[in-house]
């Protein structure tokens, strides 16, 4: 297996973004459930984007921004000059964080 098998495997995905990236149209094309549903995750980006900033420590901002580059916690690790487990400790917490500010 080469390591490009594994680049990805540390993000979690939410299933809404997923979709949302799936199911691009055209900006011709006129289906309400996909209109609705369009405007919820521009919503819950804004919403996101907002906390990221807000609402997380300086470090977990940093790590934050690294994986939504799709870095893994060994490069960003490198980046910051602190361990994978540092990393992962940091990115675990924030995404505790911003899970609970955007459920409730």
């Amino acid at each position: 297996m080469g390591s490009e098998e594994f680049k990805y495997a540390e993000i979690l995905v939410d299933k809404l973004f997923l979709e949302s990236f799936s199911n691009e149209h055209s900006p011709y094309y006129s289906d309400k459930k996909f209109i609705y549903t369009r405007k919820n995750v521009d919503k819950i980006r804004s919403k996101l984007k907002w906390h990221i900033g807000h609402t997380l420590s300086k470090r977990q901002k940093q790590v934050i921004k690294h994986v939504l580059k799709g870095k893994t916690e060994r490069e960003i690790a490198k980046v910051l000059g602190v361990t994978q487990q540092v990393v992962h400790i940091y990115k675990h917490r924030a995404i505790r964080k911003l899970h609970k500010v955007l459920v409730t």
